[in-house]
């Protein structure tokens, strides 16, 4: 062989080596496109959907249809103003509907869950945790209440239970920190000091009886929440 020749089959192999290596190359960067594809459209239709039909379909027609579904429904919750209308449910660990629809079948969005301290919507400061979804699906709005003109617009809603409904009147929002041991508290004491000096966004209230605290996180690379917080008033028998 001429030494041209070698010159010739030495760049050829050299060039199908490349060729294998960037056509696995390729495959990598397909796979990885697809998984975040699926991933990312996933969720945005899964948020869609949620928008278009409820919970996992769930509207609500009263407590004895809810809890036949799931025995673990503890309210129902409506913000005026927002897509903010779902069942909450508790169980006795904060981490099962993280990633359980209501009928209990997977949905990454979870299930607008009560804190496992709170054993009834009606403790003077309950805690409602949820996700921030896209779209504004299940607690994907809150942050909207950080705006002040948002804020300012839409300040009341709805929380219905078995035995009591109340109506909403939203007074403050504000971010806060996953691990803050103060607001993160329910319980018999509201923390309005706490509140008051924390909030971005808040309005004029005396002690309130009843605070909901509804909290969700801002995006998944920080331990920020957002938290929204409201006053139970108009206590009534639920008919």
């Amino acid at each position: 062989m001429s030494e041209k020749e070698e010159l010739y089959s030495g760049l050829d192999i050299q060039f199908r080596r490349w060729r294998r290596i960037n056509a696995w190359i390729d495959r990598v960067l397909l796979s990885v496109l697809l998984f975040l594809t699926a991933f990312t459209g996933c969720g945005l239709i899964g948020g869609l959907m949620f928008l278009e039909e409820g919970n996992g379909g769930i509207r609500y027609d009263g407590f004895d249809r809810l809890l036949e579904i799931n025995p673990d429904t503890a309210a129902w919750l409506t913000l005026d103003g927002t897509h903010i209308d779902h069942p909450v449910v508790r169980s006795t660990d904060n981490f099962d509907y993280l990633d359980k629809g209501f009928r209990g079948e997977f949905y990454a969005g979870g299930t607008l869950f009560m804190d496992k301290d709170n054993p009834d919507p009606e403790d003077t400061y309950c805690i409602i945790h949820g996700h921030h979804m896209a779209g504004g699906a299940m607690f994907g709005d809150l942050s909207r209440y950080l705006e002040p003109d948002f804020f300012d617009r839409n300040r009341s809603g709805v929380l219905l239970t078995p035995a009591y409904d109340y109506d909403i009147r939203v007074f403050a929002a504000g971010i806060f920190d996953a691990y803050d041991s103060i607001i993160y508290s329910p319980g018999d004491t509201v923390p309005m000091d706490h509140i008051n000096e924390k909030s971005v966004n808040r309005r004029k209230t005396a002690l309130p009886s009843h605070v909901l605290a509804l909290s969700t996180c801002l995006d998944d690379m920080t331990d920020r929440r957002a938290v929204v917080f409201c006053e139970l008033t108009d206590r009534r028998p639920h008919v």
